[in-house]
């Protein structure tokens, strides 16, 4: 497994957005297979005691296999205007 969590564009379909390829370090990727998906509400690590909903990650998790055989997991982050996506890890095939 290598960790990334570094920001790519990424092209979707549908609703809600399904990702179809994306874009990362100058080379694009197109999504064969969506493996598993999931939403993330949680709080992160070092939040205060008292929580607060506004705290909360607002993520959709992604787990691909491209076109070239490589998996990855992508997240959209739902938390700002304007949703950003994130390449966070490559995983080996056993993950």
């Amino acid at each position: 497994m290598k960790l990334y969590s570094e920001k790519i564009e990424t092209t979707c379909e549908g609703e809600p957005s399904m990702p179809t390829s994306f874009r990362w370090r100058n080379e694009e990727f197109h999504i064969e297979r969506v493996l598993r998906s999931w939403q993330d509400w949680g709080f992160p690590r070092g939040s205060p005691k008292r929580k607060d909903w506004r705290l909360r990650r607002h993520r959709n998790y992604f787990k691909v296999s491209t076109e070239s055989g490589r998996i990855f997991e992508i997240y959209m982050d739902r938390k700002t205007s304007e949703p950003v996506w994130v390449l966070y890890r490559e995983l080996e095939a056993s993950d």
